[in-house]
């Protein structure tokens, strides 16, 4: 059985092949993304993975009452930006450059994926906003300090999934 962290871990290497660059992952509570991506800034050599990044929300619930997992995911995307822009500028820059298009790619990608399973062809059921306000004002932890760097975000919410657990046979040693 595939953890959940490690489908979409799959899932975003796809989006990244198919966006045609760099989209990273992590997931955890807000702490525990913010620090990471802090210590990924810290060397020239993670800080070009920083962004854009896909991001699952943790801890989450599995209900494993039936055949099939059943779970409710939050996700945010995000990429950094410049406090001084607009909300046009981050519109353009942001929005229409970066993050709807790695958004569409990841919608894509979880329809096609093999451990999820679509109820809807043409959806997959979820909140969607767009947070402009991140980029303008910076974004506070639960420990009440600042994160380090300024972001545009789609933050995706009660994202219900049914995960099918493949079985993989095959001749062992």
């Amino acid at each position: 059985m595939r953890s959940i962290n490690k489908i979409f871990e799959d899932v975003v290497k796809r989006v990244a092949e198919k966006y045609g660059s760099n989209v990273s992952f992590l997931f955890g509570d807000w702490a525990y993304i913010s620090s990471q991506l802090t210590e990924w800034g810290k060397s020239s050599s993670t800080c070009k993975f920083k962004f854009p990044i896909i991001c699952l929300y943790s801890p989450f619930t599995e209900d494993r009452n039936a055949p099939k997992r059943t779970v409710s995911l939050e996700f945010i995307i995000m990429v950094n930006t410049l406090k001084e822009y607009t909300n046009e500028d981050r519109e353009r820059t942001s929005f229409e450059q970066i993050l709807r298009p790695i958004y569409d790619l990841f919608i894509e990608e979880i329809k096609k994926d093999r451990s999820i399973d679509v109820e809807y062809k043409d959806n997959v059921p979820h909140l969607y906003t767009e947070n402009y306000r991140y980029g303008r004002v910076g974004v506070i932890g639960e420990d009440g300090k600042p994160f380090s760097d300024f972001i545009d975000a789609i933050e995706i919410k009660q994202m219900n999934l049914k995960i099918k657990d493949i079985k993989c046979y095959g001749n062992r040693l």
